[in-house]
């Protein structure tokens, strides 16, 4: 069966407006992954916005939404996310332990006039731990512990006999590249946090490079590597210069554009 991947937010940390973000986008992180009219998204930052809109009007009555930890720019999208209101709808929410507990406090007043506790969409919490095995929708998924400050969640979800490796907010070491190495052995598409460039990357942040992407990809022997959650500093010229030496180093790397679609 057909199953596609659209991007709909690359940046990480905060939004970046303005002209000079055009080209790439200046959401932040959200992902979905569509199989037969079933609709997989991963992350819920600004980018949600801009898929909400592309929901409007169609008859769906069930979405997964699975949230790599609860920092804010991964989760700001929920705020004004419509569904979460339509008493219709299905949610299904996919995250680390404590993900309840979390939306409820994030998404709550003072800090908010309506919390997750109003919603009016029949919500289901699923928390899962490093290892654990879970099904999302008729998608087979496994998580395992990412490296980032406060943790966060990695995932693989697989169909058909596609896979595609979710790894954003994870910084790479030694260790770690053994792990996500093997976790992402033989995947279709690995999205990697493309954060930094090797010569900027700053140790401890919990992010990685799109150098460290490529040599995943090889290692792995996954099919292609799609580059986002990229710094709110980096503009169109500089991402198109990275994406030039990127593409000369690996002709299967792309770097994500909002609006992107691509073929699992």
């Amino acid at each position: 069966m057909e199953q596609q991947v659209k991007v709909w937010g690359v940046r990480g940390s905060m939004p970046q407006p303005g002209p000079a973000y055009l080209q790439y986008g200046g959401h932040t992180a959200c992902i979905s992954l569509e199989r037969e009219g079933e609709l997989a998204v991963l992350d819920a930052g600004s980018g949600l916005s801009c898929l909400a809109k592309e929901l409007e009007g169609k008859a769906l009555r069930r979405l997964d939404l699975f949230l790599s930890h609860p920092h804010f720019d991964h989760m700001m999208g929920l705020f004004t996310f419509p569904l979460l209101h339509d008493p219709g709808m299905e949610l299904h929410l996919y995250g680390g332990t404590g993900l309840q507990k979390d939306l409820e406090t994030l998404i709550d007043p003072p800090y908010w006039p309506v919390g997750m506790r109003d919603c009016e969409a029949r919500l289901f919490y699923h928390e899962l731990r490093p290892g654990e095995q879970f099904r999302m929708g008729s998608f087979h998924g496994t998580v395992a512990a990412g490296n980032h400050p406060g943790g966060s969640l990695v995932c693989r979800l697989e169909a058909d006999g596609k896979s595609l490796v979710y790894t954003l907010d994870c910084e790479t070491d030694e260790a770690m590249f053994a792990r996500l190495t093997e976790f992402s052995r033989g995947a279709d598409l690995i999205v990697w946090d493309a954060s930094y460039t090797r010569a900027d990357k700053r140790p401890g942040w919990g992010h990685s490079t799109w150098e460290e992407g490529i040599a995943l990809r090889r290692a792995a022997g996954a099919g292609r590597v799609l580059m986002s959650h990229y710094s709110p500093d980096y503009t169109d010229p500089f991402l198109q210069e990275q994406e030039l030496e990127a593409q000369r180093a690996d002709r299967t790397c792309i770097f994500a554009r909002e609006g992107m679609v691509l073929d699992l």
